[in-house]
């Protein structure tokens, strides 16, 4: 089985960023989006704002962590969830659907 790969960040321990900390259109573009396909899938994007400096980096880390599962294989996928995975083609096209969501929060 491969190895699932996951980005590294280090996190700030003097500046904590919060879910509630994003305007409602930051919120509602990605978690709500990534909510509609499946809470774990909101749940992976929600931990990264506690990575985050501030919006405009939640977003950009966001972006980032699109991508980066854009790659996933099968296996990885399935590593995303906890319980009822979405299947490899459902998967990308949540990622698709948050992805284009991102693209109205850029100026």
């Amino acid at each position: 089985m491969r190895q699932v790969l996951r980005p590294v960040y280090k996190c700030r321990t003097d500046h904590i960023m919060d879910t509630r900390q994003l305007s409602p259109q930051t919120y509602k573009a990605i978690l709500g989006e990534a909510g509609r396909f499946h809470p774990d899938l909101a749940l992976r994007f929600g931990m990264l704002a506690k990575i985050s400096e501030s919006e405009a980096d939640y977003i950009h880390k966001s972006a980032e962590l699109i991508r980066f599962m854009q790659q996933y294989d099968d296996a990885a996928i399935d590593a995303v969830f906890l319980d009822n995975p979405l299947s490899p083609p459902a998967f990308r096209d949540a990622l698709g659907h948050i992805a284009n969501q991102l693209k109205t929060l850029e100026p």
